[in-house]
Order: structure tokens, then sequence, then C-alpha cells
């Protein structure tokens, strides 16, 4: 899946959910993740970009069962496809007992009025529910899954689309894993994520100002 890049109407670029979150969020589960394969004499570089590979594979197999375009493997290797086709595996159980009814699949948004954007990988009705969903490979799911969620959630409204609900499919591409599948619903549960976004998205903006 290419990199999208996003701009305002006069064509200047704008920052993407992840880029915002990747600058002020912190993950201390890529620390020890970096520090393990480090012990175990790995290139990070290598590792972590094989990985990325993976993911992508993945989610072009699991999207395409939900509504996305056919995947196309060509460009992949056969490691990385073996990682994607375990977590596309893992993900099946868990899509057949839901409905799905698409909007969007991995449509870029931009944010006119706060100045970013962002490609959420699903949008629709999952079993009757507006909902944006986020598909993850991770071993396990972090708040700023929920919050990267909120980010698109917030891109759906102003672009005039419905969401009630923030999901995250979590498929690891591990053998001994399975999918699991987690969903914040009201303002009660969806709010502090919401808020934890405009923080990050504030914090980005004041570091760029003063040149951090």
């Amino acid at each position: 899946m290419p990199t999208s890049r996003y701009e305002d109407k006069r064509g200047n670029r704008l920052p993407s959910v992840s880029q915002i979150l990747g600058l002020v969020w912190s993950k201390p589960a890529l620390i020890g993740w970096a520090h393990s394969e480090g012990l175990k004499g790995r290139p990070l570089n290598k590792t972590r970009d094989d990985a990325a590979v993976a993911g992508t594979a993945a989610h072009e197999l699991i999207l395409s069962r939900i509504g996305g375009p056919p995947p196309i493997l060509d460009s992949y290797n056969d490691a990385a496809l073996k990682e994607a086709r375990i977590s596309d595996h893992h993900a099946v159980s868990w899509i057949d007992e839901h409905e799905f009814e698409p909007v969007l699949v991995e449509q870029p948004l931009v944010s006119s009025k706060l100045g970013f954007g962002g490609t959420p990988d699903w949008y629709g009705l999952l079993d009757g529910v507006p909902t944006v969903l986020d598909i993850k490979t991770s071993k396990r799911v972090y708040p700023d899954h929920f919050i990267q969620a909120a980010a698109y959630a917030m891109l759906l409204k102003e672009a005039g689309h419905k969401v009630e609900a923030l999901a995250v499919l979590q498929s690891p591409r591990a053998i001994k894993g399975q999918a699991n599948h987690f969903t914040k619903t009201g303002s009660e549960m969806i709010d502090p994520f919401t808020r934890g976004f405009e923080l990050a998205l504030e914090l980005y903006n004041l570091r760029n100002m003063i040149g951090y």
C-alpha cells in the first residue's frame, strides 16, 4: 500500500495521522522489541522493514474479504506472504461471524479545518453500526491504536459520514496467535481517544512552530 501524500486546497503538504502520533506518542513496546532484536544480532532496519511488508500484505488479504479490492501479491517475497497468510487465516474466523457493508476502503481523507490527513483501513456498517475499523498485525492492541481510529473518525465526520464505533481487529502473524476484535462505542468510550489525538496534534504543531 503506497504512502499517501496529503495536501490542503493550496497544495501545502499536511501531516498524516501516523506522523503525528509517531512524533508525540511514545511506544514502549517498540523500544523493547528493538532491544530484543539487537540482542539477537538482527539488523533493526531490515527486521522492521520485513515486518512492515508482511503487515501490508496481510492488510491486502484481510481487506479483500470485507469489501476491499482483490489483493495484488506479486511484489511480495515468500517470507512476507507466509506471515501475511497466517494473519489472514486468523482473521477469517472473526470475519465469518460478522456482517460488513463497506462504504470506504483505504480512502485517503483530509481535514481542511484541522490540517491533517489519514487513510482509514475500512469504514462502513459493521453488524449494522457505522464503524471505522483499523487492522493491526501486532502481537497486541495498544491505546494509540484507538487514538489512531479516533483520528480517522474525525476525518470521516468532517467528510459527512456518521461514526458510532471505533474498532480494531488485531490479527497477529504468529502461528500460535488468534484474531481479537476490540470496539469502543458511545461518547464516554470514544471521547478520551479523540481528545488524545487533539492533544497530539496540538503538540505536533507546537513542536513544528518552535523548531523542536
